[in-house]
């Protein structure tokens, strides 16, 4: 796909910008986009809007064991109150 600009006249590379080799866990759109930070990077889904770890689609076969990065956040968070 080539290079285009976006909403804001910034040049996007679609080779970087959409990260189609995962599905969705929840919804199996291959509509995903890539956000990398230094400590790792999430997945993103355009339709269903639920964020994903990248390492998790890499590590984990069964889809129905990924866990969005809410929910990981919302599991934490009860320790936390519960120390």
């Amino acid at each position: 796909m080539p290079n285009r600009k976006n909403k804001l006249g910034h040049m996007e590379n679609h080779r970087d910008f959409r990260f189609e080799k995962f599905g969705c866990p929840r919804c199996k759109s291959k509509k995903m986009i890539r956000f990398a930070w230094d400590s790792g990077a999430e997945l993103e889904c355009t339709e269903c809007g639920e964020r994903f770890d990248e390492e998790d689609l890499l590590t984990i076969d069964d889809p129905s064991n990924i866990l969005t990065v809410k929910e990981k956040l919302a599991f934490i968070r009860a320790f936390k109150e519960s120390d």
